[in-house]
């Protein structure tokens, strides 16, 4: 027997957990309800569900929303701050902008700082923006700052200089005195959470940093320590991180702003590995959850990234990949406001009570108990048959839609998932449009509980040709964490004149970078053979107060660097905003990928069939899709072989997923058992 590679992705009504037999290549697919109250024994029972030996399990692959969670619902630790005399305010003075949903609400307010004011203290330290020290550490004002804060009760300290990205000497001079005088405090240091320029993104990161810290190591250690003591695996986890990759629990610990936006990055991962072994370069993922829809964007076989978030006001300077959420999903919940007009999300029901038709005691209609209502999911099948579904109770809830719309319970339900495929078409255009991207040239990769439920619709009203719909879609994102390597991050700022740059200083930049790549590399036991790195560059015309990441790699540090570095970045620049400037050129923040690779899933190829779907097919039920019912065949895709072809409308059945081909679309099983969805009648 070979050894079990398994990983688990915590939702907001399901764990997913994929394990995959490294000797067969089998990979197995399933779920288990999400434990709000102890999210730690939802992960044992999924794991206890599978029945694999624990001594078989080799590797062990854990994705959460833990950090982002403990920042959505202020839920992190009591922090202080340490630092230069002067900008203890800098968390509270922020920037003059506002987030584009509060643009015209004046009653919004800024969240509170996460670290009070009275928490905020300063030393008189201080550097210059080049890293020359101008005044020493005063030794004695920081114990008395850490004595302050002890007696005040905080659980972790976040130290910022304001020119530690230049040099960190003074940031690693005070953590020595707060070990020495408080050993056991938990520290967050700038230079690294975000080594970079910018004050605010650099202190707010750092509380961020600290906030999360206690809630994300406790949460972490749990894991470990019940992986071991409860189901018997003798290796640690290993934790799915925002850049696109995983990380050990200790380099977590060190930085675990690194788990912030990391929930939704699995599918993203496995995207990317999709595109690399498909041939299809382009993909937009459409990952449907209980509670969000999530889209990310896979560029010519590579996760587009982004280097700062907005999370409930704070700004997060984190490298990741870039993932833009809306509140819909299978738990959205569907009302009718006073004015007489129906709103589906943001709000959701989660995994406890969940959709009515749950019967766990659920009051509010939801997206899932539309799609029971229209036929779209069968109540005897749902999650494999493991739990039946009570379509009385979701007849009910759409009901009372219907009666204050005046509807048939058919066209409100209809009106309820158009709604929802509606706010995912709309992030879906502004995340492609938005960033330079014609859709046509991209497929949408559909996965998550819910995705195969909007993909071709979504598909069509952005004007995408194509979707994809994966194998174990529903898990799909827990697939992915077994596809990832692991991956450091790392940034200089070099603010300079691309005409005046100067090669050999970048060069010592990236030998810098590489020798922590290095040691981080080495501490998760990759070997030098197995490492690869990125380079990257934010720059940008003068004048402007925003960067275009421009890629290094197969550039020379030599006499050509800076013109070729200028047509790249007018290219990069186009392709985004559509024009290019007679400004000049400058650098702002150059950056490092280190990858230490992984052993990777392998792709099997299905059996061959004719284009006769016929053996698949199960059964035939009304169904009311595009606006009308239909007699809609509904196919095993367990049966299905490569290249059967299928006509909408039909569904495409499978344990915890459900396709939807519309009338028009046409679908083709591919030689690994994807299914292509040509769409038809596009927009």
């Amino acid at each position: 027997m070979g050894m079990i590679r398994m990983a688990t992705d915590v939702g907001g009504t399901f764990t997913d957990i994929v394990w995959v037999d490294e000797h067969t290549g089998q990979v197995k697919a399933d779920k288990s309800p999400t434990t709000p109250r102890d999210v730690v024994e939802g992960v044992l029972e999924a794991t206890r569900k599978t029945t694999v030996p624990a001594a078989r399990i080799g590797q062990f692959v854990h994705g959460s929303t833990v950090a982002t969670n403990a920042l959505i619902v202020m839920g992190g630790g009591v922090c202080g701050l340490i630092t230069t005399k002067g900008f203890r305010d800098a968390l509270e003075i922020r920037r003059i902008d506002r987030p584009d949903e509060h643009i015209y609400n004046i009653f919004w307010r800024k969240p509170p700082a996460l670290i009070p004011r009275a928490l905020r203290l300063e030393v008189a330290e201080r550097m210059r923006f080049n890293g020359e020290v101008i005044a020493a550490v005063p030794r004695s004002e920081v114990k008395a700052a850490v004595q302050t804060l002890r007696a005040a009760g905080v659980e972790t300290i976040a130290i910022c200089f304001l020119h530690a990205y230049a040099n960190p000497t003074h940031e690693l001079e005070v953590r020595e005195i707060i070990r020495q005088v408080w050993p056991d405090i938990y520290v967050s240091m700038s230079h690294e959470v975000a080594r970079e320029i910018r004050e605010y993104e650099r202190v707010s990161s750092t509380a961020i940093d600290a906030y999360v810290k206690k809630p994300v190591v406790s949460y972490l250690r749990r894991l470990q320590h019940s992986l071991h003591s409860a189901i018997g695996i003798a290796h640690d986890p290993l934790v799915a991180n925002s850049t696109g990759g995983v990380s050990t629990i200790d380099a977590i610990e060190r930085a675990p702003i690194q788990m912030i936006a990391s929930g939704p990055a699995g599918g993203a991962i496995g995207a990317a590995y999709l595109a690399s072994i498909t041939g299809m370069r382009n993909l937009v993922t459409s990952d449907v959850g209980g509670t969000s829809y999530d889209v990310s964007v896979v560029d010519a076989g590579k996760n587009v990234l982004r280097t700062e978030h907005q999370i409930r006001g704070y700004a997060a300077k984190v490298s990741s990949i870039d993932v833009r959420s809306v509140g819909a999903g299978g738990g959205s919940i569907a009302l009718v406001d006073e004015g007489g007009l129906l709103h589906v999300g943001p709000g959701s029901v989660g995994a406890d009570p969940g959709p009515m038709c749950y019967g766990k005691g659920g009051n509010q209609p939801t997206v899932t108990d539309a799609a029971v209502v229209n036929g779209l999911i069968d109540p005897q099948r749902f999650a494999g048959g493991e739990m039946l579904l009570k379509a009385e109770l979701a007849a009910r809830g759409v009901g009372q839609i219907a009666s204050a719309l005046n509807l048939s319970p058919d066209q409100a339900a209809e009106g309820i998932l158009t709604i929802a495929r509606n706010n995912m078409a709309d992030i879906t255009r502004q995340v492609l449009l938005g960033q330079g991207y014609d859709p046509r040239d991209f497929a949408l990769l559909g996965f998550g509980g819910g995705g195969g439920l909007f993909a071709c619709d979504v598909a069509r009203n952005c004007d995408i040709p194509t979707v994809v719909i994966p194998n174990h879609p529903a898990a799909f994102s827990a697939w992915g964490m077994l596809s990832a390597d692991i991956v450091g991050t790392f940034a200089r700022s070099y603010v300079a004149s691309m005409a005046d740059l100067d090669a050999r200083v970048v060069a010592g930049l990236y030998e810098e970078m590489q020798a922590e790549a290095r040691t981080l590399l080495n501490d998760a036991n990759v070997s030098a053979d197995q490492v690869h790195t990125e380079r990257s560059v934010e720059a940008r015309y003068m004048g402007q107060g925003h960067e275009v990441e421009v890629p290094l790699d197969g550039l020379s540090f030599d006499q050509g660097f800076r013109e070729q570095l200028a047509v790249r970045f007018d290219e990069r620049h186009h392709q985004r905003f559509g024009h290019t400037m007679p400004n000049e050129r400058e650098t702002v923040t150059f950056r490092l990928r280190a990858f230490g690779a992984m052993k990777k899933l392998k792709f099997h190829s299905i059996p061959t069939g004719g284009e006769s779907a016929e053996d698949a097919l199960r059964s035939t039920r009304q169904v009311f899709v595009a606006g009308a019912r239909h007699h809609c065949p509904i196919y095993e895709r367990q049966k299905l072989r490569a290249g059967n072809r299928i006509q909408g409308p039909a569904i495409i059945e499978e344990p915890s997923h459900v396709t939807v081909v519309f009338p028009g679309d046409s679908l083709q099983v591919d030689t690994f058992g994807n299914l292509i969805i040509q769409i038809g009648g596009r927009a």
